[in-house]
């Protein structure tokens, strides 16, 4: 006699994945929401209806969601806030934007004003192109015949070709300096106040200013 009624997959079932039990499923996998009520009487007898909603995932939803976390770290972070924080506003808070990169554009004939004839002006090199930095800020600057970086971390670059970031990045690290000097087409080395490198190319000077190109590298 055939038995018409179906039976969930038991442990060792070689046709089943994962070999794990799946239970009698009915109308097919989907997600569902789960309602359920309470009733609670207070102290003067009045009576509170609680609704609680719960939103419970079937395998089929779980299962290929995992999966997929081996494939890439930001899948893995929005799998684990979903499974266990039920996603909303918490995977939304998963998915951020990445910080804007540095503008790699080369800055030419750049006018960096002398500090020979009077207090010395300041220049952020983290901005494409340079701007006048604050007096808070980490900044290079022009004077004596040097440039001169209040973050220490400029270096001379020897080569007539220009450096790669890695260049720049490692000269700065092994032979940091806070005074390099104004020659010619001279390259010098920097790391600005975030982390980035770039160079400066001198170009020329006239009598109130030192010209250089620049740009940060990547």
């Amino acid at each position: 006699m055939k038995n018409s009624r179906i039976k969930g997959a038991q442990v060792g079932d070689g046709s089943v994945q994962n070999n794990t039990y799946l239970p009698p499923q009915r109308g097919g996998h989907r997600s569902r929401v789960h309602d359920s009520s309470s009733t609670v009487t207070a102290g003067d007898h009045a009576t509170i209806n609680q609704k609680n909603t719960h939103l419970k995932f079937s395998i089929p939803v779980i299962g290929p969601l995992l999966s997929l976390t081996a494939a890439h770290p930001v899948i893995a972070g929005v799998a684990a806030l979903a499974v266990v924080g039920g996603g909303g506003l918490a995977t939304k808070a998963a998915l951020f934007d990445p910080a804007p990169s540095v503008s790699t554009a080369l800055v030419r004939g750049f006018h960096m004003q002398d500090g020979d004839q009077g207090a010395p002006v300041g220049y952020d090199f983290s901005h494409t192109p340079p701007s006048r930095a604050g007096t808070t800020t980490d900044a290079i600057y022009v004077s004596g015949g040097f440039f001169n970086a209040t973050n220490g971390k400029l270096a001379e670059w020897g080569s007539q070709n220009l450096p790669t970031a890695s260049d720049c990045r490692n000269a700065v690290a092994k032979h940091p300096v806070r005074q390099a000097v104004v020659t010619s087409f001279g390259l010098t080395c920097y790391v600005d106040r975030n982390g980035n490198p770039g160079y400066i190319l001198v170009t020329g000077s006239d009598t109130e200013s030192t010209i250089i190109d620049t740009a940060h590298l990547r």
